[in-house]
């Protein structure tokens, strides 16, 4: 009888050591950007097997031995944390989301209304601000070349400054020329998107094919472009965020011209004898020659560099008035006439959101110097 009391107060004295060795940790976790609480979030003790999840409420509460040192919290969605463990028995968490965490892409439906994928009908493609604007573009249209499978991006030469670009989604019809895609920005039709700051868009949603017309009317019935302007969010101070880009072009592929022969359709030079009643500084051309300027065509004389009587020299108020020149091939001359084209696109935005407001202004400036000599293109954007 002594020997089994004996032992019932050693098994005794065991448990209650290995109850002082754990304790009860208890806890709320809860999303940053809205602060609910957050259900089914892992909490599991660091370096162990030990874990629990949390409630409905976002409430967990986990026994911890000793030697543990930190708590993990993690969930799907949300940036991982880990928490370091002190005297305290309470540890609340506010978990982060993580935004390069997309589990299920959200499409933008007809004004303004969205969907995920599995339940879109349409053919429809999303990409982000960010991957439309990873080299600074001037419009929409050209950011979306080559980023949206089926997109034909009619756009001008660069040489051309301010004209209207369009993009066809469902090719051509008949035999005209197309219909352009419907653009709806935040639920508003619009004729074009070309006056849009890049820097304001969320995302883009391309729908193709009947069932995107369907959504839209027939008004959509070559396809339509879903654009989402960002908004303000809430911040601990006021967002500033400032925007630079510079893009530099030159001309690569030129017409491939000759430059053997003159102007012309005669194999021979001309020459001109001077007659009393004509202008008397042509007196200084007399004798000279010159090939025929009225065919347009160029199988004149070959250029081996004679003397002859240019086109600009018969007209007065120059430095090359009445003075012959060489014939000589110029083989860069076409290349020579374009510049380089600069574009200078930059914006800053202010932007800042509470319980009760939410705002968010862009300014936007693009400068750009055109390919073509004196051309030019200014446009600002609020």
């Amino acid at each position: 009888m002594k020997k089994l009391l004996q032992s019932l107060f050693i098994l005794l004295f065991v448990a209650t050591t290995a109850m002082a060795q754990t304790r009860t940790i208890t806890g709320t976790v809860s999303s940053k950007e809205d602060g609910l609480p957050l259900p089914g979030v892992s909490v599991k003790v660091k370096g162990t097997n030990v874990g629990v999840s949390t409630g409905a409420n976002g409430k967990y509460s986990i026994n911890v031995p000793a030697r543990a040192t930190a708590l993990e919290f993690s969930s799907i969605g949300f940036v991982s944390q880990s928490i370091n463990l002190g005297a305290s028995r309470t540890i609340n968490v506010v978990l982060v989301a993580d935004s390069k965490v997309l589990d299920e892409v959200v499409v933008q439906g007809a004004y303004g209304i969205k969907t995920t994928s599995r339940a879109a009908s349409a053919n429809t493609q999303t990409i982000t601000g960010e991957t439309l604007n990873t080299v600074r573009g001037t419009n929409i249209n050209n950011a979306l070349a080559g980023k949206v499978a089926g997109v034909q991006v009619r756009s001008q030469s660069a040489a051309a400054l301010g004209r209207n670009t369009q993009v066809r989604l469902r090719g051509a019809s008949g035999f005209g020329l197309g219909s352009g895609a419907l653009y709806v920005v935040d639920g508003t039709i619009l004729p074009n998107a070309d006056d849009l700051n890049l820097d304001d868009i969320e995302d883009v949603s391309v729908l193709q094919g009947p069932a995107a017309a369907a959504i839209l009317g027939s008004q959509a019935s070559a396809g339509a472009i879903l654009i989402t302007t960002k908004k303000g969010k809430k911040l601990d101070g006021t967002g500033i965020s400032l925007n630079l880009g510079a893009t530099f072009e030159n001309t690569y592929i030129l017409p491939n011209y000759q430059n053997s022969y003159a102007g012309g359709n005669a194999s021979d030079l001309i020459q001109y004898n001077w007659q009393p009643g004509q202008p008397v500084e042509w007196q200084a051309l007399d004798g000279k020659y010159y090939h025929n300027y009225s065919d347009d065509s160029s199988w004149g004389p070959k250029m081996v560099g004679q003397e002859y009587i240019p086109w600009y020299a018969w007209y007065p108020g120059t430095a090359y008035s009445f003075k012959t020149a060489s014939l000589t091939p110029q083989p860069d001359n076409a290349r020579d006439f374009f510049r380089t084209g600069v574009t200078l696109n930059n914006s800053v935005t202010f932007s800042n959101a509470g319980e009760r407001y939410n705002i968010k202004m862009t300014y936007g400036n693009q400068s750009t110097q055109g390919l073509l000599p004196e051309s030019s293109l200014k446009k600002n954007t609020l």
